[in-house]
């Protein structure tokens, strides 16, 4: 059994196309027939596409063709004693060199030592860096002689998934291979080799599944197979491939994400994202398997895929809207240790104003409603160690008088974070995840939670935006402060009756749900 578990956990290694023929984009196997083909072959590719496309397999299979000892046209013959060495990866002539851990000069330097000596075994040597796009600039400069006068007998092959951070001089001294997704044809015809090199039984609505959640990546679909194949067996149906999905990425799939953002049910959507944390779910995956079913949705909207009609949808520019979010989740994703945070900021941002009953950040309908007379929030006095931020504030205000209170702040707190959001998503995620607390002078005080948002939002840069966007929404100069409050990653309480009341009738107004209670509470206080 270890030995069966040892040998099907390569599928990824085991099912690699083993010639150009076979490689499974058939634009690339193309355009390398072509370029084999003729009289003299370039001795400097790159080879730019996403990731798992195939591009480190192409590389290699090149390198056999550039080396069989008894190609039969293009193509190697993979029984040769150079094919085989290059197979089994023992050959001193085929190097390897991943960029992202070797991008300095003197990597670059040491590469260019061993390109001018001559093959030890092989016809020709064949150099293949990856991540080329993490080179430093240094290093760029050093590849680039070598690479525009390669010695006889060398061979490069640069993978990026960036090729838009290479510099152009270096581009333009490389044949250009691209590589994309594959689509349905291409990745049916890869996930075949794998069920019959395997003997699977596996059903088509299995193979539907597997082919819809890869993202066009030929890696992905592997190793989910893979991943299946290990925890159900040989036989694999939908049952095997849900629970396989729920596992890695819930059961919350996009379906229902829909249904409840039509619905406005901010507070279910944040318990269940909660519940999801609970039990690990690996949220970027999450991410990933709902941008890919509204991508569809918007589709259907153009008649390009088959629309369902079950359930609650969004419009067209609500599903833009939702996806531009989605698209930002992804680029916050790895500044919070919380991961489920920025998919449930993007939530309560989607349903802002639109009337999702329970949702955090509608303080602009709620603080309308509040008796005017109320300037300020009360809050816990603390024990004073030296300066407080608020007397620190004295200092850059002065004696001026105060320019705003606290009620016009919260007021207009969703129209400054909207102002925000173009000119910095970041500083924008940072600040849904704190509080306004109090006005000093002409200084805006906001409570933060995490010593890493606070270092963040207090950057000279980050200031600037804050202050200048706080300008056009308030009409005033005013200055922009960071408080690091008590608790770790739970909201400010705010200890005003009038707001919780406002909160408690909207909640008793809508679902009635205990759990959409509870969000609004731990929120209001």
């Amino acid at each position: 059994m270890i030995l069966v578990t040892w040998f099907v956990a390569v599928f990824y290694l085991k099912y690699r196309p083993s010639s150009i023929g076979d490689l499974d984009l058939s634009d690339v196997s193309e355009k390398l027939t072509k370029i084999l083909s003729s009289k003299e072959v370039p001795q400097a590719f790159l080879f730019a596409g996403p990731k798992g496309s195939g591009k480190t397999s192409a590389a290699r299979v090149l390198a056999r063709a550039l080396n069989c000892l008894e190609r039969k046209g293009v193509e190697p013959c993979n029984q040769c004693g150079n094919c085989k060495e290059i197979l089994n990866g023992s050959s001193i002539d085929i190097i390897e060199i991943d960029a992202a851990s070797n991008r300095g000069i003197d990597d670059i330097r040491a590469l260019k030592d061993k390109a001018y000596f001559l093959p030890g075994k092989l016809k020709n040597k064949v150099f293949v860096i990856d991540e080329v796009h993490m080179l430093t600039k240094e290093a760029f400069n050093a590849l680039l002689k070598i690479i525009e006068e390669p010695p006889s007998n060398t061979y490069f092959v640069l993978c990026t998934t960036d090729a838009q951070n290479l510099p152009e001089t270096v581009v333009s001294r490389l044949v250009r291979v691209d590589f994309r997704r594959g689509n349905r044809d291409e990745l049916k015809r890869s996930l075949n080799k794998i069920i019959k090199g395997e003997k699977l039984e596996m059903s088509d609505e299995a193979a539907k599944m597997f082919l819809e959640r890869c993202e066009g990546s030929f890696r992905n679909l592997h190793r989910i197979v893979n991943e299946v194949f290990l925890q159900s067996g040989k036989k694999i149906g939908v049952e095997e491939a849900t629970k396989y999905f729920e596992r890695v990425g819930g059961d919350y799939n996009g379906k229902d994400l829909e249904d409840d953002l039509a619905r406005g049910l901010v507070g279910e959507i944040l318990v269940k994202l909660e519940k999801l944390a609970e039990k690990g779910v690996d949220f970027a995956r999450l991410r990933e398997g709902w941008l890919a079913y509204f991508q569809q949705r918007l589709l259907a909207k153009y008649g390009l895929v088959k629309e369902e009609t079950a359930g609650e949808k969004l419009d067209e520019e609500a599903l833009k809207k939702w996806i531009y979010l989605l698209i930002g989740v992804s680029k916050i994703e790895k500044e919070t240790e919380i991961s489920q945070l920025p998919l449930e900021l993007a939530v309560v941002d989607f349903l802002a104003g639109k009337g999702g009953q329970d949702t955090a950040l509608t303080i602009k309908e709620e603080v309308a409603e509040r008796p005017k007379t109320v300037k300020s929030l009360p809050v816990k006095a603390k024990p004073k160690v030296g300066k407080t931020v608020a007397e620190e504030n004295d200092l850059r205000a002065g004696d001026a008088d105060q320019l705003i209170d606290l009620e016009e702040v919260l007021r207009e707190w969703p129209v400054l974070l909207t102002k925000i959001r173009p000119f910095n998503h970041s500083v924008e995620a940072f600040l849904r995840a704190t509080r306004p607390r109090e006005v000093k002078g002409k200084t805006v005080v906001v409570e933060v939670f995490y010593p890493f948002h606070k270092e963040r939002l207090e950057e000279v840069k980050n200031r600037q935006i804050v202050e200048d966007c706080m300008r056009d929404v308030f009409g005033k100069d005013l200055l922009f402060e960071c408080l690091l409050g008590k608790g770790k990653g739970k909201p400010l309480v705010i200890e005003n009756e009038t707001a919780v009341a406002v909160v408690e009738q909207q909640v008793n107004n809508s679902t009635g749900s205990d759990d959409i209670y509870e969000v609004a509470k731990e929120i209001f206080g």
